[in-house]
């Protein structure tokens, strides 16, 4: 059952791009338009200086490179630079992609955005894992962390953009929660 719903998510998520600079260069509208309308915190300087392209930690090869939104902060820590909303919440990124090959594809990425720490411990990360990684094994390399590293739950097929949104516009702080 995992392998088809891996194989249905990988077949309905775009993980194609030109390359990695206009990639980056999308992004960065992306988290400039948001800024603008008062949705991200962060001004224009320091979403460039957030927003880095790079060779890619992960792959040590010529031609994968990584697109860092933030430091990677899988310990939550509120102190490493990271893009914030107006809402309290915070987010960073990383993106890894295969540039030996046209079109470029993204071959892995995780999405991290966290509640404020005074309202909850909550945290939502989305990970496309690289290929051939412990996951891919279990037909879960395409998976969703809901507020616990330990749980992985077959993520909906999106592409990073689609979760830049999301973070953006789609997640918010409950008025009132439920418990």
């Amino acid at each position: 059952m995992c392998k088809e719903i891996q194989s249905r998510s990988f077949d309905h998520t775009p993980l194609e791009v030109k390359n990695a600079k206009t990639l980056r260069a999308e992004i960065l509208n992306i988290l400039n338009l948001a800024s603008g309308k008062k949705i991200l915190s962060n001004k224009p300087d320091e979403i460039i200086k957030l927003l880095k392209l790079q060779d890619s930690s992960e792959v040590k090869q010529k031609g994968y490179s990584e697109i860092l939104g933030g430091a990677k902060n899988f310990k939550r820590n509120p102190e490493i630079p990271h893009f914030k909303l107006h809402s309290g919440c915070w987010f960073d990124f990383a993106i890894t992609l295969d540039e030996t090959i046209t079109p470029a594809q993204i071959i892995a990425f995780d999405f991290e955005i966290r509640y404020p720490p005074e309202v909850s411990k909550w945290f939502l990360r989305f990970d496309l894992n690289l290929p051939d990684h412990d996951n891919d094994v279990k037909n879960m390399r395409f998976h969703f962390h809901p507020s616990n590293d330990d749980i992985m739950i077959h993520s909906p097929p999106m592409s990073p953009l689609e979760i830049l949104h999301l973070f953006l516009y789609g997640i918010e702080i409950p008025e009132k929660q439920r418990s």
